[in-house]
């Protein structure tokens, strides 16, 4: 025992380049699928927090349009467009007194903007909003079938409703193309609802 606890053998130059061949084999075959395996897994994460603000941001414009008195952008019969435009009510401290606010939502490249004062100034709501033109690939093979390159975006806002319905003029399509990353393998998905204006409402009528 006394001998066995003296001993100051290590590893000979031999064992341990043996131990370092072995090392870098095994690296260069897991270290690849290691990296891909995390690449892939902040892509999935990337396009589920932006599906996730896509929907909390048409929640918060539903929840604006429930008191809506009338649409300004798009009218029925308008050509569909990336600003939605509509007059709402806005109470006041006091519980009895209300106004209203102006509030409109138009896309600005890949930015979906806000403004609450006829346009005067604006405030980014949402990034990574596809709808624009196409000027490049890195996110066309999420349309299907692909756009050609330079055609026509898609319309973020229809108002789409055929006249002599109870709905006529009431309910805007939303169609929002969100991708928070598109230089990823993962393309933009598509999120599609319909918001409705549910409370005093004056369609297509004067204050626009």
């Amino acid at each position: 025992m006394r001998s066995f606890h003296t001993r100051q053998e290590g590893l000979t130059l031999p064992e341990l380049m043996v131990a370092i061949f072995l090392l870098v084999i095994v690296s260069a075959v897991f270290l690849p699928t290691l990296v891909s395996g995390m690449r892939a897994t902040e892509q999935i994460t990337n396009a589920a927090r932006s599906n996730d603000n896509v929907r909390l941001v048409i929640q918060r414009i539903d929840r604006e349009m429930r008191a809506t008195e009338q649409i300004c952008t798009p009218l029925p019969g308008d050509p569909p467009g990336d600003t939605l435009s509509f007059i709402t009510r806005a109470y006041t401290a006091s519980t009895t007194a209300t106004g209203t606010r102006h509030i409109t939502y138009q896309l600005n490249g890949t930015t979906l903007e806000k403004s609450t004062d006829g346009g005067a100034t604006w405030m980014p709501v949402i990034e990574g909003v596809f709808n624009g033109t196409i000027v490049d690939d890195e996110y066309n093979l999420a349309q299907i079938p692909p756009r050609p390159v330079g055609t026509p975006g898609v319309p973020l806002f229809t108002n789409e409703q055929a006249n002599g319905e109870p709905s006529f003029g009431k309910v805007i399509t939303v169609r929002v193309w969100a991708d928070e990353s598109p230089n990823d393998s993962i393309g933009a998905k598509l999120l599609t609802t319909e918001l409705s204006g549910r409370n005093i409402w004056v369609p297509n009528g004067p204050g626009c």
